[in-house]
Order: structure tokens, then sequence, then C-alpha cells
């Protein structure tokens, strides 16, 4: 898998992580876009594939709890007609995701579960961390990926294996395929 194109998509209050890896992503050679998420359908769009380009990879930049990705919570008088409420879960994620051969990396601590990761492996390569993990190790984790992943003939998951090395912390992130 040849990446050559990124879509960074934040949801909620993620601090500069975007921008961080927008610059260092484009400075390593990728062609990266950023769409902010501010309600569920929103993310429910990207699963579905409506994309403003056609990336290789798709980066959640989000926080996760309990296997979950943490959504900006909507005033009731906002949701739209069968919007979801509360966090997106891998139930809601198997009943929209139509993304195909594109590798998903999930930046939220804890949405590296089995379930979040049967889901989006189906037709995806999927990384997340399946525990919470400190926020610079994701930044780190994120960047020494694509860094590895620069270079000519690297495969991803060589690319996995040696970022994931690191520490006790990107140790947390795991490959589902």
């Amino acid at each position: 898998m040849r990446i050559k194109n990124i879509l960074i998509a934040v949801i909620g209050s993620v601090g500069n992580e975007p921008e961080a890896l927008r610059q260092t992503l484009e400075y390593f050679g990728y062609f990266v876009g950023v769409k902010y998420i501010g309600r569920p359908n929103d993310l429910i769009s990207v699963l579905k594939g409506d994309l403003p380009f056609d990336p290789d990879c798709i980066i959640l930049s989000c926080h996760g709890e309990n296997g979950e990705i943490i959504m900006p919570e909507l005033g009731e008088d906002i949701y739209e007609p069968n919007e979801p409420r509360g966090n997106i879960t891998a139930s809601d994620i198997e009943m929209h995701l139509r993304l195909q051969g594109k590798f998903i990396l999930n930046l939220g601590c804890t949405t590296g579960t089995k379930a979040m990761g049967k889901v989006f492996s189906r037709r995806n390569a999927y990384i997340a961390s399946d525990d919470y993990t400190e926020g610079n190790a994701a930044l780190y984790f994120t960047i020494a990926l694509f860094y590895e992943l620069s270079k000519d003939g690297v495969q991803l998951e060589d690319a996995y294996k040696t970022a994931k090395a690191t520490d006790s912390e990107t140790s947390l992130f795991q490959l589902f395929r």
C-alpha cells in the first residue's frame, strides 16, 4: 500500500495535533487535507466515503474512551433527525462504513479494541491504541510511522513495527488487517 494522500478528520477539541501532523507530513512529501468534524453526521459522511478528495489514508484526530470515539456534545435542538447522539461506537461505524482499501489511523485512546478493529479492518487497514495513550506518544507514533512509510519500498507492517517499538506508550497501538 503506497500512501501519498492523507485526510486528517479532526473530531472535537484535540489541540494542535492536526496542525503538527499536517505540517510534518507535508514536509515528508505527503499531500494532506484537513476536514473538521463538528457533528456525528459529519463523521458518518466521511465513513460513507463522502470526501473532499480520494485519500489513501484517513487519520482520525480525536479522543476516545471505552472503545468509542468521543463526539462533541450538541444541543438537542441542533441534532438532525436520525443523527446518532453521544459517542460513536463500533456498531455505529459498522452501520455506516463504506470505505474500502484505505489505511485508517485512529488516534483516539482505546479505539483499538477488537470490536472497533474488526469493523474498520473488514475492507481497510486499521491502526489504533488499545489503551489510554499519552498524547505526545500518539503524535510521535504517527510521525514515526509516516517517516518510515515515506521511504521507498517500506510496507505498512514494517513501518508499524518500527513506530510501535519506541516505548511502552507507542506499543499500545495495534494493527488490524
